[in-house]
């Protein structure tokens, strides 16, 4: 073989391992527009933090979002269930600066918390939520998938699939009288 040919070879070869990495990634950008469940209640608008990215086995991957006050929430998550799982672990967390301990008091140190909202391996692993937000939060969906039964040990590079994030807003509805 030649030089050229080797390269070529080579080249070819590289290509085709990266295939389907490429392929898995690039369905994922609207995922979530096609493929999550719409909330029934047509006062729900599609909100812009909405998201959809290609996600690995067993890694952990969070998407940053601030909800507002006065407003009701539904968040719910889609992926594809033959290489990620039947359901993913999914948390809300709300991440809060506090004053660090033990600092030095004249200066303004802070660490960042992090405090479970709503976590649902303790709700039946539901996919969806949908709240009242009494205040404005910079909250973290974080989502794990833990892979389908049929696929575990395969390549790592092939344990790659579409989770999309699709959040709901609408103004809180006034109550009472």
């Amino acid at each position: 073989m030649t030089r050229m040919t080797e390269q070529l070879l080579a080249t070819a070869l590289l290509v085709l391992a990266l295939v389907p990495a490429s392929l898995a990634q690039s369905e994922c950008p609207e995922y979530h527009k096609f493929n999550c469940d719409r909330a029934g209640d047509s006062r729900f608008s599609v909100n812009g933090q909405s998201r959809s990215a290609a996600v690995k086995v067993g890694e952990e991957t969070e998407l940053n979002i601030i909800v507002y006050r006065s407003q009701d929430y539904r968040i719910s998550v889609c992926h594809d269930e033959k290489i990620l799982g039947e359901a993913l672990a999914i948390r809300l967390v709300e991440k809060v600066r506090v004053p660090k301990e033990g600092g030095d008091p004249s200066k303004k140190e802070f660490v960042e918390v992090e405090k479970v909202l709503w976590d649902n391996t303790e709700h039946d692993m539901l996919q969806e939520i949908e709240f009242s937000c009494t205040a404005t939060k910079r909250i973290a969906v974080e989502v794990n998938a833990p892979g389908a039964a049929e696929r575990k040990g395969r390549h790592a590079d092939e344990d790659i699939g579409c989770v999309g994030i699709l959040i709901e807003h609408m103004p809180t509805p006034g109550l009472g009288f």
